[in-house]
């Protein structure tokens, strides 16, 4: 919330209240109530375990889904007073019928579809992969950007634009690419544990913030808002028909991110890695073929 104010923005939080049943309701209150008395966005994050018995929404059946939307959205309601319009469910579990339950609560928006996660994703097999909000029944399907950053034939590697997982030149890059395409939004995805490391501020994370922010104020094509602010701007009759392209990074800044983020996963060691041994055996050849020229 620092970060995002000290740049005038405000930015979306997913609180997941079912933690209630675990810290309690003074904990949860505080967190509720600190985060929408900064006038931030405040809204619905669901890992219904601790209360219900089913681990992510698209385990449960849509009554038993509705229900469980019923009591986070009471819960925000009796902490803050706001009743919360938006919905991200936890693990990015979310099918078509959690649409329809968010539908059957009174929501404007659902912002689970999540193309580029690494873990599947029911909603997108049943709707499909697309970068375009779009209106799903009543309910505004606003997803998570994503992008190819490799591409080898019809192979691809998909990436979620993650302020943890990714770098500020890729985010920058996917962000100008989106806007060319005509895309209205561009949702990038962060945790609170994004900004801590083993119980520590992670400085390399929270400098990237906040250039991204401070670039993102710079850009005279670009408003940085809350889930609750696009939903009340998105209009059905403006919105482009499809997006065919998926914005593309490509391998230097995919090399890039590795470089500088070597030792963060195995990923980004095996990236780093096996680009800096093509660049050696790149140079290698070079020098040679100049001591033969010569």
């Amino acid at each position: 919330m620092d970060l995002l104010e000290r740049q005038q923005a405000r930015g979306t939080f997913f609180l997941n209240v079912y933690e209630v049943a675990k810290h309690g309701d003074e904990v949860m209150t505080r967190a509720a109530r600190l985060i929408h008395s900064r006038g931030h966005d405040l809204e619905l994050h669901t890992h219904p375990l601790p209360m219900f018995q089913f681990y992510g929404m698209s385990k449960a059946p849509f009554d038993e889904q509705v229900a469980i939307l019923e009591t986070g959205i009471s819960l925000i309601e009796r902490w803050t007073g706001k009743r919360v319009i938006g919905h991200r469910a936890g693990a990015f579990s979310a099918n078509v019928d959690t649409v329809r339950a968010a539908e059957a609560v009174g929501m404007m928006a659902d912002c689970s579809l999540s193309p580029g996660s690494r873990v599947s994703v029911p909603l997108v097999n049943e709707i499909g992969a697309s970068n375009l909000a779009r209106r799903v029944g009543k309910i505004w399907e606003i997803p998570v950007t994503y992008y190819d950053q490799l591409r080898v034939g019809h192979w691809c590697s998909r990436r979620i634009l993650d302020i943890e997982g990714c770098s500020l030149p890729e985010i920058k890059h996917v962000v100008r690419q989106a806007i060319q395409q005509g895309l209205p939004t561009v949702a990038i995805l962060m945790h609170s544990f994004s900004l801590s490391r083993h119980g520590k501020p992670h400085r390399r994370v929270i400098r990237r913030l906040s250039a991204l922010l401070a670039w993102l104020r710079e850009q005279d094509d670009i408003e940085v808002g809350t889930v609750e602010q696009t939903c009340r701007h998105l209009d059905v009759d403006a919105m482009p028909q499809s997006i065919v392209h998926v914005p593309y990074t490509g391998i230097w800044l995919t090399w890039g991110r590795a470089l500088v983020s070597w030792n963060d996963g195995w990923k980004n060691f095996l990236i780093f890695v096996t680009g800096s041994t093509c660049l050696a055996v790149l140079i290698t050849i070079l020098v040679y073929l100049g001591y033969e020229f010569f």
